[in-house]
């Protein structure tokens, strides 16, 4: 298997019609996304609900996605290329002037630069269940919005995790209960220093992986974790590094953000039911007084899917996908 990692050939090749609407975005001042764009980034978190909407997941994934952004009324707008999937853009109201009093007046400025660039409507995604009704209540235009299941994110109380009440969880207390029981297993916080120590894990991990599997997902995951360690910064971000024995065994990077959310962005443990261990010592110990960690979607993968459900009671934050076609066409 060929990991190309962050020296690699960047995204897959996109087709014509988008390397023409890519074109016609960069000529109207939209920049491509880079690890040096975060610093920009980072004033846009503090509104944000959904992982999906963090300008570190926007920025750890921009080497499998061929992603634009610009600052439009202070409002943060990005926009993806994905080869298969139709092109989207994402809002973040998080700063600046922007507010979602103004937000028609965006909509049909992106809606302009939608047609300029050859697509037959405006697509957003990401929109927080919160915000719906105002983001479909713009004169003028049709919406539909829809969600899938498979990206919406799972979000639990850390006490529930810590619990793992119920019978569905039996399975889980019983491969907890090996690590808990072992002696040998150390947990070192991650620091600017040892941030990169995680990509031997996820090295190992890949390994065993197919790569076209998770290139169909999206996109690699080795390129979004060496992103990750180049903005990271434990004064944004923790994370730790688990060794079990003299063996680098494991890690998690997570988040936290204003009203005591928790966001975990990466993880892997490199033995069968590590990461359940992992989970419950960030949700026991890591967390500082968090009030929900969001380990966010599953992506229709069945394991993902039975791991995420198995580990409740969760709630299911979902993310819409809202067309605006405009009246009258």
């Amino acid at each position: 298997m060929s990991h190309t990692g962050i020296g690699g050939a960047g995204p897959r090749p996109l087709n014509e019609a988008d390397r023409r609407a890519r074109a016609y975005l960069l000529d109207r001042g939209f920049l491509p996304v880079g690890p040096d764009s975060y610093p920009l980034f980072r004033d846009f978190k503090g509104a944000a609900v959904l992982s999906e909407l963090s300008p570190a997941v926007s920025t750890f994934w921009t080497l499998s996605f061929n992603e634009l952004y610009r600052v439009i009324d202070g409002c943060l707008v990005t926009v993806f290329f994905f080869d298969g999937l139709e092109p989207y853009f994402e809002l973040n109201l998080g700063a600046g002037p922007s507010s979602l009093s103004c937000l028609d007046g965006l909509i049909r400025a992106l809606y302009d630069l939608a047609l300029g660039a050859g697509w037959a409507n405006l697509k957003l995604y990401a929109v927080e269940e919160r915000f719906l009704e105002r983001f479909r209540r713009v004169p003028g235009f049709t919406v539909d919005a829809a969600y899938s299941d498979d990206h919406s994110e799972y979000v639990y109380k850390p006490a529930d995790i810590v619990n793992l009440s119920g019978g569905i969880n039996h399975k889980k207390h019983t491969h907890l209960n090996k690590f808990l029981d072992r002696d040998d297993i150390t947990l070192v916080p991650m620091t600017n220093d040892n941030r990169r120590l995680f990509l031997e894990v996820e090295r190992e991990w890949c390994a065993s992986q197919d790569c076209a599997l998770c290139a169909a997902f999206a996109g690699c995951e080795l390129r979004a974790l060496e992103v990750m360690g180049e903005i990271y910064d434990d004064r944004d971000f923790r994370g730790l590094l688990a060794y079990v024995g003299d063996k680098l065994s494991g890690y998690l990077v997570w988040e936290q953000r204003d009203q005591g959310r928790a966001y975990l962005h990466f993880g892997k443990g490199t033995i069968q039911n590590f990461f359940v261990y992992l989970i419950y010592m960030l949700a026991k110990t890591g967390l500082s007084g968090a009030e929900v960690l969001n380990i966010n979607e599953d992506m229709g993968k069945e394991g993902l899917r039975r791991f995420k459900r198995h580990l409740g009671p969760y709630e299911h934050w979902r993310k819409y996908l809202c067309t605006y076609v405009k009246d009258g066409l």
